[in-house]
């Protein structure tokens, strides 16, 4: 995440702390998941949804690193689009605007494996407790494009190699990627209307 970017997120950050209303959300577990993590809001309703709005793929990793390889960080970029754009296929639409029928995704990717602490990645509070350190972890939310309203919410770990120190950890990346894009693929059959 460029420096630029972090300083927008924190000045966000500063400025939603000095708002004095309180929402309180609810969120269902998701029983018999496939994932770590998998909530889902009690009255959300999937079906109506048939086209998809991507947002950009994030990727965070710890300050004390310095900034990664950009050409590193666009190859984790692509073998993720790559794998989700062949998990998806033609049957389901992409998007680049709002509608009724609309889910936005928003996919990021917490490289936590040489820190031992999550607080020097800045992934905000609702995702704080799902990351853990020493981990590489995939998270997808699921938002009306609308409303703005986040429906679900998962994650999942997984652990391989130093991303993109070998040919073998691109490899894991690969297999990583494919995995979560498949479990995807899954939730849209399962649960996203028809056209």
């Amino acid at each position: 995440m460029s420096k630029t970017r972090y300083l927008m997120i924190l000045i966000a950050v500063a400025v939603l702390s000095g708002c004095t209303t309180t929402k309180v959300e609810k969120w269902e577990s998701v029983p018999e998941r496939v994932v770590d993590y998998a909530y889902v809001k009690p009255d959300a309703d999937f079906s109506n949804y048939r086209r998809l709005y991507p947002e950009p793929f994030e990727i965070y990793y710890p300050e004390e690193i310095g900034d990664p390889d950009p050409d590193d960080i666009e190859r984790i970029r692509e073998i993720f689009r790559e794998a989700f754009l062949t998990a998806i296929g033609d049957d389901y639409e992409i998007v680049r605007e709002s509608g009724p029928d609309v889910l936005k995704v928003r996919a990021s990717l917490v490289d936590l494996r040489t820190n031992d602490t999550v607080g020097t990645v800045n992934v905000g509070r609702r995702l704080a407790g799902i990351v853990n350190a020493g981990h590489l972890t995939f998270l997808m939310e699921m938002i009306d494009s609308r409303s703005g309203e986040t429906l679900a919410r998962a994650a999942d770990e997984e652990k391989p190699g130093s991303l993109g120190a070998t040919d073998d950890d691109w490899a894991a990346v690969q297999v990583a990627a494919e995995r979560w894009a498949g479990l995807f693929r899954n939730f849209l059959d399962n649960y996203l209307g028809k056209p």
